[in-house]
């Protein structure tokens, strides 16, 4: 994809590809979902939002991987990057790979481990799509400063691991829990080498996925007041309750209906934020390979609710662009940009 203009907002569609049912540390690593993507990528086509799909080192060596994720990339209406699930991804060591104990973060591991991991699952994937990938999310949002460098190495331009407002800390992993993504900005930035939550002078940029505080949003902006009183299908009062609950993710939850959706990214358009990112789970796709969507009335509802955040999202004028494509256009447009509250590099 090409630079797109800078004026209007963007919309980067995120789906964390991986084998079926993996909130289950015992979970067996089955890729039945890659059978459901083709759908969704049909819907992505239709309004000409190219989602970016982030896969695990199961799904990059399925037989299927091709057809259904590879195919779409080679023609311009996908991208294709990493997502570390420390389990699943060789080499192995016994340490810290008991999947059937429970499932570590990318951000627990050992450096000379995590480095062979992210090795690995490069170049696997570079070897199957005939191209280096350049977008990156951790597994169970389990990023570290020490990614930062080794994704540079790599060769990589962009990371979405990051959940402003969001702390993983009392969520356990192998060890110990996940990281602290309280503090983080809610706008992209270039990743700090020393803190994931401050800008800094790394050559990797952070896409955070939008989660904003919409309550606050609401008492700075009467236009938006007086936009959710229109759309919203249920009353004002049960609209302000909805507004005081923090944070609000661009993810459709099953309790996230399209008006929240719809919700959280005028807020996001009225804060002045360039994109809004929103995120998924290939497994989701599929009746039973998620939590969420246990039957295919469920996974209809999803689509339905998509199409409908979609549709809004076409008429306000949101253009769609894959992760990299955005980061490309973003650091070219003004590199100063992303630097916003600079801190020293120096150790």
């Amino acid at each position: 994809a090409g630079l797109l203009s800078n004026r209007a907002m963007k919309l980067i569609l995120t789906v964390d590809t991986e084998a079926d049912s993996q909130w289950d540390a015992g979970a067996k690593l089955t890729t039945a979902n890659l059978d459901y993507v083709p759908r969704f990528q049909e819907l992505c086509e239709q309004f000409e939002f190219p989602p970016t799909y982030l896969c695990t080192h199961e799904v990059i060596t399925s037989p299927v991987f091709d057809r259904t994720l590879a195919k779409p990339t080679r023609s311009g209406y996908a991208e294709v990057g990493t997502h570390l699930h420390p389990w699943s991804t060789p080499p192995f060591d016994s340490t810290w790979d008991d999947a059937e104990r429970a499932h570590p973060y990318p951000s627990e591991l050992p450096t000379e481990l995590l480095q062979s991991k992210l090795k690995t699952l490069t170049e696997t994937l570079g070897d199957r799509l005939g191209e280096a990938p350049t977008s990156y999310r951790a597994g169970r949002w389990g990023f570290s400063t020490t990614q930062v460098s080794l994704l540079e190495s790599l060769g990589y331009l962009v990371d979405c691991s990051v959940t402003p407002f969001v702390s993983w800390v009392r969520h356990r992993g192998l060890q110990m829990g996940g990281p602290d993504f309280t503090n983080a900005p809610i706008f992209p930035y270039s990743l700090s080498k020393h803190d994931m939550c401050c800008a800094g002078s790394s050559g990797l940029l952070e896409v955070p996925v939008t989660i904003v505080h919409a309550n606050q949003m609401m008492r700075r902006s009467a236009l938006l007041r007086r936009w959710f009183r229109h759309y919203a299908s249920w009353s004002a009062r049960a609209g302000d309750r909805f507004f005081r609950l923090a944070p609000q993710w661009f993810r459709p939850f099953p309790h996230m209906s399209a008006e929240r959706l719809i919700a959280v990214y005028e807020t996001a358009s009225a804060l002045g934020m360039p994109a809004v990112e929103m995120m998924l789970h290939s497994s989701e796709l599929m009746p039973g390979g998620s939590p969420d969507n246990p039957t295919p009335a469920a996974v209809n509802n999803l689509f339905h609710q998509l199409k409908r955040t979609f549709s809004h999202l076409t008429d306000r004028g949101v253009e769609g662009v894959t992760l990299t494509a955005f980061a490309q256009s973003y650091l070219s447009t003004d590199p100063k940009q992303v630097r916003r509250n600079d801190e020293s590099e120096s150790p």
